[in-house]
Protein backbone atom coordinates (compact mmCIF):
# COMPACT_ATOMS: atom_id res chain seq x y z
CA UNK A 1 0.00 0.00 0.00
CA UNK A 2 3.20 2.37 0.68
CA UNK A 3 3.91 3.28 -3.25
CA UNK A 4 -0.24 3.99 -3.68
CA UNK A 5 -0.68 5.94 -0.72
CA UNK A 6 2.90 8.12 -2.20
CA UNK A 7 1.48 8.49 -5.16
CA UNK A 8 -1.65 9.24 -3.41
CA UNK A 9 0.11 11.90 -1.52
CA UNK A 10 2.10 13.18 -5.06
CA UNK A 11 -1.41 13.52 -6.75
CA UNK A 12 -3.56 15.83 -3.67
CA UNK A 13 0.03 18.32 -4.32
CA UNK A 14 -0.36 18.13 -7.99
CA UNK A 15 -4.24 19.15 -7.46
CA UNK A 16 -3.03 22.37 -5.41
CA UNK A 17 -0.55 23.65 -7.84
CA UNK A 18 -2.48 23.75 -10.32
CA UNK A 19 -5.54 25.11 -8.60
CA UNK A 20 -2.90 27.88 -7.42
CA UNK A 21 -2.36 28.63 -11.25
CA UNK A 22 -6.45 29.82 -11.52
CA UNK A 23 -7.51 32.94 -10.27
CA UNK A 24 -10.90 31.80 -8.90
CA UNK A 25 -12.24 29.38 -7.39
CA UNK A 26 -13.62 27.24 -10.18
CA UNK A 27 -16.66 25.31 -10.27
CA UNK A 28 -16.82 21.88 -11.50
CA UNK A 29 -19.22 19.60 -12.51
CA UNK A 30 -17.84 16.27 -13.60
CA UNK A 31 -15.00 14.52 -12.06
CA UNK A 32 -13.94 11.09 -13.13
CA UNK A 33 -11.33 8.88 -11.29
CA UNK A 34 -9.87 6.75 -14.12
CA UNK A 35 -8.11 3.00 -14.19
CA UNK A 36 -6.14 1.03 -13.94
CA UNK A 37 -7.82 0.49 -10.99
CA UNK A 38 -8.03 3.62 -8.48
CA UNK A 39 -10.20 1.72 -5.86
CA UNK A 40 -6.80 0.13 -4.94
CA UNK A 41 -6.10 3.09 -2.82
CA UNK A 42 -7.36 2.52 1.21
CA UNK A 43 -10.89 4.36 1.74
CA UNK A 44 -9.13 7.10 4.15
CA UNK A 45 -7.19 7.87 1.15
CA UNK A 46 -9.81 8.37 -1.12
CA UNK A 47 -11.45 10.19 1.25
CA UNK A 48 -8.47 12.77 1.53
CA UNK A 49 -8.58 12.69 -2.15
CA UNK A 50 -11.97 13.85 -2.55
CA UNK A 51 -11.60 16.31 0.43
CA UNK A 52 -8.30 18.01 -1.43
CA UNK A 53 -10.46 18.53 -4.66
CA UNK A 54 -13.21 20.16 -2.77
CA UNK A 55 -11.08 22.53 -1.23
CA UNK A 56 -9.46 23.22 -4.25
CA UNK A 57 -12.52 23.82 -6.52
CA UNK A 58 -16.26 23.95 -5.86
CA UNK A 59 -17.82 20.97 -6.57
CA UNK A 60 -21.92 21.59 -6.32
CA UNK A 61 -24.12 18.77 -4.96
CA UNK A 62 -25.07 18.38 -8.63
CA UNK A 63 -21.72 17.61 -10.07
CA UNK A 64 -21.08 13.99 -11.58
CA UNK A 65 -18.09 11.87 -9.61
CA UNK A 66 -17.31 9.08 -11.56
CA UNK A 67 -14.49 5.86 -10.77
CA UNK A 68 -13.65 2.92 -12.66
CA UNK A 69 -13.82 -0.28 -9.98
CA UNK A 70 -12.58 -3.66 -9.94
CA UNK A 71 -15.31 -6.08 -8.64
CA UNK A 72 -12.75 -8.25 -7.42
CA UNK A 73 -11.65 -6.04 -5.16
CA UNK A 74 -14.45 -3.77 -3.91
CA UNK A 75 -14.45 -4.22 -0.24
CA UNK A 76 -17.52 -2.82 2.25
CA UNK A 77 -15.35 -0.31 3.33
CA UNK A 78 -14.52 1.34 0.26
CA UNK A 79 -17.42 1.59 -1.19
CA UNK A 80 -18.68 3.62 2.38
CA UNK A 81 -15.52 6.02 1.28
CA UNK A 82 -16.95 6.20 -2.24
CA UNK A 83 -20.37 7.46 -1.15
CA UNK A 84 -19.19 9.82 1.89
CA UNK A 85 -16.91 11.37 -0.53
CA UNK A 86 -19.77 11.40 -3.23
CA UNK A 87 -19.37 9.43 -5.57
CA UNK A 88 -22.65 9.11 -7.38
CA UNK A 89 -21.36 6.70 -10.88
CA UNK A 90 -19.42 3.75 -11.20
CA UNK A 91 -18.00 1.95 -14.15
CA UNK A 92 -17.58 -1.84 -13.37
CA UNK A 93 -14.96 -3.88 -15.32
CA UNK A 94 -16.32 -7.38 -16.63
CA UNK A 95 -14.83 -7.82 -19.73
CA UNK A 96 -16.16 -11.69 -19.96
CA UNK A 97 -17.98 -14.26 -17.62
CA UNK A 98 -16.62 -16.72 -20.04
CA UNK A 99 -14.34 -18.72 -17.33
CA UNK A 100 -12.00 -20.61 -20.19
CA UNK A 101 -11.92 -16.39 -21.32
CA UNK A 102 -11.33 -15.13 -18.16
CA UNK A 103 -8.41 -17.71 -17.43
CA UNK A 104 -6.56 -16.52 -20.83
CA UNK A 105 -6.26 -13.01 -19.82
CA UNK A 106 -5.86 -14.04 -16.34
CA UNK A 107 -9.04 -12.50 -15.04
CA UNK A 108 -11.46 -14.60 -13.04
CA UNK A 109 -14.59 -12.98 -12.33
CA UNK A 110 -17.47 -14.25 -11.12
CA UNK A 111 -21.17 -13.38 -11.48
CA UNK A 112 -21.74 -13.43 -7.96
CA UNK A 113 -18.64 -10.54 -7.56
CA UNK A 114 -19.98 -8.62 -9.69
CA UNK A 115 -23.57 -9.19 -8.45
CA UNK A 116 -22.35 -8.16 -5.35
CA UNK A 117 -20.26 -5.15 -6.05
CA UNK A 118 -23.19 -3.75 -8.01
CA UNK A 119 -25.76 -4.55 -5.25
CA UNK A 120 -23.25 -3.24 -2.86
CA UNK A 121 -22.99 0.52 -4.46
CA UNK A 122 -26.69 0.63 -4.97
CA UNK A 123 -27.66 0.46 -1.50
CA UNK A 124 -24.76 2.90 -0.62
CA UNK A 125 -27.06 5.35 -3.23
CA UNK A 126 -24.10 5.35 -5.78
CA UNK A 127 -27.54 4.57 -8.64
CA UNK A 128 -24.99 5.45 -11.86
CA UNK A 129 -23.98 1.94 -12.87
CA UNK A 130 -21.58 1.25 -16.13
CA UNK A 131 -20.39 -2.35 -16.96
CA UNK A 132 -17.29 -2.25 -19.67
CA UNK A 133 -17.63 -5.25 -21.77
CA UNK A 134 -14.73 -6.36 -24.40
CA UNK A 135 -15.05 -8.22 -27.07
CA UNK A 136 -12.05 -10.26 -29.49
CA UNK A 137 -10.24 -11.85 -26.37
CA UNK A 138 -8.29 -15.19 -26.39
CA UNK A 139 -10.90 -17.79 -27.08
CA UNK A 140 -14.06 -15.65 -27.35
CA UNK A 141 -16.84 -16.61 -29.21
CA UNK A 142 -20.13 -14.83 -30.04
CA UNK A 143 -21.92 -17.52 -27.91
CA UNK A 144 -19.78 -16.70 -25.02
CA UNK A 145 -20.36 -13.14 -25.53
CA UNK A 146 -24.11 -13.16 -25.68
CA UNK A 147 -23.63 -15.21 -22.46
CA UNK A 148 -21.60 -12.50 -20.83
CA UNK A 149 -24.41 -9.71 -22.08
CA UNK A 150 -27.21 -11.93 -20.79
CA UNK A 151 -26.14 -12.62 -17.50
CA UNK A 152 -25.53 -8.62 -17.41
CA UNK A 153 -28.37 -7.70 -18.07
CA UNK A 154 -29.67 -9.47 -15.49
CA UNK A 155 -28.04 -6.99 -13.09
CA UNK A 156 -29.67 -4.03 -15.16
CA UNK A 157 -26.94 -1.23 -15.12
CA UNK A 158 -27.84 2.37 -16.80
CA UNK A 159 -25.06 2.20 -19.24
CA UNK A 160 -22.35 -0.01 -21.33
CA UNK A 161 -19.18 0.44 -22.78
CA UNK A 162 -18.13 -2.17 -25.29
CA UNK A 163 -14.56 -2.03 -26.92
CA UNK A 164 -12.53 -4.34 -28.93
CA UNK A 165 -9.41 -5.80 -27.22
CA UNK A 166 -6.09 -4.30 -28.55
CA UNK A 167 -3.49 -6.61 -28.52
CA UNK A 168 -0.13 -4.24 -27.94
CA UNK A 169 2.29 -7.16 -26.47
CA UNK A 170 5.42 -4.75 -27.21
CA UNK A 171 3.52 -1.81 -25.14
CA UNK A 172 2.07 -3.97 -21.96
CA UNK A 173 4.06 -7.08 -21.29
CA UNK A 174 1.72 -8.80 -19.56
CA UNK A 175 -0.31 -9.74 -22.97
CA UNK A 176 2.85 -11.28 -24.24
CA UNK A 177 1.64 -14.63 -21.90
CA UNK A 178 -1.33 -14.76 -24.45
CA UNK A 179 -1.44 -16.89 -27.04
CA UNK A 180 -2.26 -15.16 -30.32
CA UNK A 181 -3.18 -18.28 -32.10
CA UNK A 182 -6.24 -17.96 -29.88
CA UNK A 183 -7.27 -14.43 -30.61
CA UNK A 184 -10.52 -14.41 -32.79
CA UNK A 185 -9.93 -13.12 -36.79
CA UNK A 186 -11.30 -9.66 -37.82
CA UNK A 187 -14.36 -11.44 -39.47
CA UNK A 188 -14.67 -12.98 -35.80
CA UNK A 189 -14.31 -9.81 -33.91
CA UNK A 190 -16.77 -8.24 -36.00
CA UNK A 191 -19.45 -10.61 -35.46
CA UNK A 192 -18.76 -10.50 -31.85
CA UNK A 193 -19.23 -6.56 -31.52
CA UNK A 194 -22.78 -7.05 -33.89
CA UNK A 195 -23.96 -9.62 -31.88
CA UNK A 196 -23.48 -7.75 -28.20
CA UNK A 197 -24.94 -4.59 -30.43
CA UNK A 198 -27.64 -6.70 -31.33
CA UNK A 199 -28.58 -8.70 -27.85
CA UNK A 200 -28.03 -4.97 -26.18
CA UNK A 201 -30.37 -3.06 -28.36
CA UNK A 202 -32.75 -6.23 -27.62
CA UNK A 203 -32.86 -5.94 -23.95
CA UNK A 204 -33.92 -2.36 -24.39
CA UNK A 205 -30.62 -0.20 -24.23
CA UNK A 206 -30.58 2.71 -27.09
CA UNK A 207 -27.12 2.54 -29.11
CA UNK A 208 -24.83 5.55 -29.09
CA UNK A 209 -22.72 5.79 -31.34
CA UNK A 210 -20.01 2.42 -31.95
CA UNK A 211 -19.63 1.37 -28.56
CA UNK A 212 -21.70 2.77 -26.08
CA UNK A 213 -25.28 1.37 -24.92
CA UNK A 214 -27.55 3.56 -22.56
CA UNK A 215 -30.92 2.52 -21.01
CA UNK A 216 -33.77 5.20 -22.36
CA UNK A 217 -34.25 7.26 -19.43
CA UNK A 218 -30.60 7.69 -18.42
CA UNK A 219 -28.50 11.10 -19.03
CA UNK A 220 -26.03 10.00 -22.31
CA UNK A 221 -29.46 8.65 -23.79
CA UNK A 222 -31.79 12.08 -23.48
CA UNK A 223 -28.44 14.27 -23.86
CA UNK A 224 -27.90 11.78 -27.16
CA UNK A 225 -31.85 12.31 -28.23
CA UNK A 226 -31.28 16.17 -27.65
CA UNK A 227 -28.66 16.81 -29.67
CA UNK A 228 -26.26 17.58 -26.68
CA UNK A 229 -23.90 14.33 -26.87
CA UNK A 230 -20.17 15.67 -26.31
CA UNK A 231 -17.35 13.07 -26.63
CA UNK A 232 -13.91 13.30 -24.70
CA UNK A 233 -10.77 11.20 -24.58
CA UNK A 234 -13.01 9.33 -21.96
CA UNK A 235 -15.82 8.59 -24.71
CA UNK A 236 -19.36 10.13 -25.06
CA UNK A 237 -20.20 12.27 -22.34
CA UNK A 238 -22.91 14.78 -20.74
CA UNK A 239 -20.50 16.68 -19.85
CA UNK A 240 -20.95 20.70 -21.87
CA UNK A 241 -17.73 21.83 -20.22
CA UNK A 242 -15.33 23.09 -22.87
CA UNK A 243 -12.08 22.88 -20.32
CA UNK A 244 -10.65 19.68 -19.26
CA UNK A 245 -7.96 19.77 -16.45
CA UNK A 246 -5.86 16.09 -16.00
CA UNK A 247 -3.94 15.03 -13.13
CA UNK A 248 -2.12 12.32 -12.64
CA UNK A 249 0.40 9.92 -14.50
CA UNK A 250 -2.28 9.34 -16.86
CA UNK A 251 -3.73 12.76 -17.15
CA UNK A 252 -4.10 15.06 -19.76
CA UNK A 253 -4.43 18.45 -20.12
Amino acid sequence: EDPVAVYASALRCEIELVSRQIDRRIKVEHIHFGGGTPTIMAPETFVDLMGAVRQSFFVPSSAEIAIEIDPRTLTGQMIHALAFGGVNRASLGVQSFDPVVQRAINRVQSFEETAAATTGLRRAGICGINFDLIYGLPHQTVASCLDTVSRCVELRPDRFSVFGYAHVPSFKKHQRKIDEAALPDSLERLRQSEAIAGALKQAGYIQIGLDHFALPDDAMAVAFREGRLRRNFQGYTTDESSVLLGFGASGTQ
